[in-house]
């Protein structure tokens, strides 16, 4: 398959299959979403240990003092204003050896887990997207192949991690001559640096394909492995141009990630990186490394399709209608979510709750309290419309990680639930409870309910996924339970947009107006 062929069948398979294929990478979100699980784990313990001796209380204290005493605005102040005795002592006093041992285990296992949940999120989108290129079911495949084949993914992702590791190893050795030699230290580092630079990057290189190998040819890792190092030696052409490709989507994932920073809007980023550019990459690289017809792309149905498009056929509805329909499906899908599953949704409820009632309890005995904005009216600014998208995307990235958590038995779930809900009632404990409530009731009234939307989904594909560990269930059962996030993750997005909307643009203006 020719370098044009593989492109336009990346664009086409997202174009015009995008329910077949963004489950399957909604899927990888869910099994890495783990990662965070241990370490806000480990927060909430350290958390517990310092409010249990009156450590946190004291911190608090200290600074809520120092905050009210210091004149940061002063002209007088050439430099920053010593901490004092109290404050720094109350800030040593947090890094105790039972805080600091719960830390240190929080963040190991969130790289172990991390790895792990790599190659198997790498798994599942591999074979989803190849299943889709040959016509088969893109969910089904990619749990299929994820039973299948994640051993290999995973010590793929064990090799990959190491030979990273492996790439910092010279550069370390070099800063570790600079307490010998400074001047020796310095280049040591530079040459370092680089020599690491190169391991990390032919390495990375020469494993580039070895995915595609263990999917396509059903190599195994080892086979895997050997067919793509020797990859750029058979096909030399094919693989330069996956380097190009590879290093303009990256380009590009460069310069409209600095542009959503600019405009406000980087959460944008979190949609377009893992659903457009990365399963546009993985399918031109399949399209690349089967080289051989596939079903859905060969060059002559490549070439009907545009015919049909250039004609207008009426058998093929537009992009547009497309759009509107599915996102109509998913408004009714939600609908038939919450009237058929409200056991799910009251569980995802009454963890948000009891969580928010444990960090109201916290904060609310600090004795502290957040001041509101001055101006309440122009919070968000004059035309908040760059926070009206960021808080779209980001609230439906969220629900998105709510509802695919479940594939992990739902852990990730009731972590966002019980993070959401702590979230909610520490704001609440540290503010004036009028000013809180005018400045969340307007758009949480849609918004709270969203939540427990998207976790009531998540332990109801938490449930599919024991009940298929058990046997009450198979593998078309998960399917299906995905299938279902996606299309009621559509209707939420309708939603979200409505209450990003109100929070952007109303609540500050009815806030202003119950403040006074």
């Amino acid at each position: 398959m020719s370098l044009g062929s593989a492109l336009h069948a990346g664009v086409r398979l997202l174009a015009d299959r995008p329910a077949s294929v963004l489950p399957v990478y909604l899927l990888g979100a869910g099994l890495t979403a783990t990662v965070r699980v241990p370490i806000l784990l480990a927060i909430a313990t350290t958390v517990a240990l310092l409010a249990s001796d009156g450590r946190l209380e004291t911190l608090v204290t200290e600074l809520d003092s120092y905050l009210q005493n210091t004149d940061f605005q002063s002209d007088a102040m050439a430099t920053p204003p010593e901490l004092p005795p109290g404050l720094e002592s109350a800030f040593a006093d947090l890094f105790s050896l039972p805080v600091v041992a719960v830390l240190v285990v929080g963040v190991g296992a969130s790289l172990l887990i991390g790895v792990v949940a790599t190659g198997l999120a790498n798994a599942a989108a591999l074979h989803g997207v190849y299943g889709a290129l040959i016509d088969d079911d893109a969910v089904d495949a990619a749990l299929a192949g994820l039973g299948r084949d994640w051993g290999a993914f995973v010590g793929l992702s064990i090799i990959e991690t190491a030979l990273v590791v492996l790439g910092f190893v010279p550069a370390a050795i070099g800063l570790s001559l600079l307490a010998v030699s400074p001047a020796a230290g310095v280049v040591a580092t530079v040459v370092g640096v680089l020599l690491g630079a190169a391991v990390v990057i032919i390495g990375l290189l020469a494993l580039a394909f070895a995915g595609q190998s263990i999917v396509v040819d059903d190599a195994g890792l080892g086979g895997g492995i050997r067919r793509s190092v020797g990859f750029p030696f058979r096909r030399p052409r094919a693989f330069v141009g996956y380097v190009l490709v590879a290093i303009g989507i990256f380009a590009a994932l460069s310069v409209t990630g600095s542009l959503f920073s600019i405009l406000g809007v980087s959460q944008l980023s979190g949609i377009v990186g893992p659903l457009v550019a990365l399963p546009f990459l993985d399918i031109f690289k399949l399209a690349i490394y089967a080289d051989r017809p596939l079903p859905g792309v060969d060059t002559e149905s490549l070439a009907d399709d545009d015919a049909e498009s250039s004609a207008g056929s009426a058998s093929q509805p537009s992009h547009r209608k497309r759009a509107v329909a599915a996102f109509r499906d998913g408004l009714g899908a939600l609908g038939g979510f919450i009237v058929g599953h409200p056991l799910a949704i009251l569980l995802a409820t009454a963890i948000f709750a009891l969580s928010a009632v444990a960090s109201f309890q916290l904060t609310a005995g600090l004795g502290t309290e957040i001041p509101l904005p001055d101006d309440v009216r122009n919070v968000f600014g004059a035309v908040p419309l760059g926070t009206f998208v960021m808080l779209a995307a980001n609230n439906w990235l969220v629900s998105a990680t709510a509802a695919y958590g479940g594939v992990a038995l739902g852990v990730p779930t009731a972590v966002d639930m019980l993070l959401n809900g702590a979230i909610l009632g520490a704001l609440y404990g540290v503010t004036d409870p009028l000013g809180f409530v005018a400045l969340v009731a307007p758009h949480g009234v849609i918004e709270l309910p969203v939540i427990f939307v998207a976790g009531g989904l998540g332990f109801h594909v938490a449930g599919t996924v024991g009940g298929l560990l058990v046997g009450r269930r198979d593998r078309a059962d998960l399917a299906a339970a995905l299938r279902l996030a996606y299309r009621v993750l559509l209707g939420l997005a309708v939603v979200l947009v409505v209450a990003a909307f109100i929070e952007a643009f109303l609540t500050p203006r009815i806030a202003a107006a119950v403040l006074g």
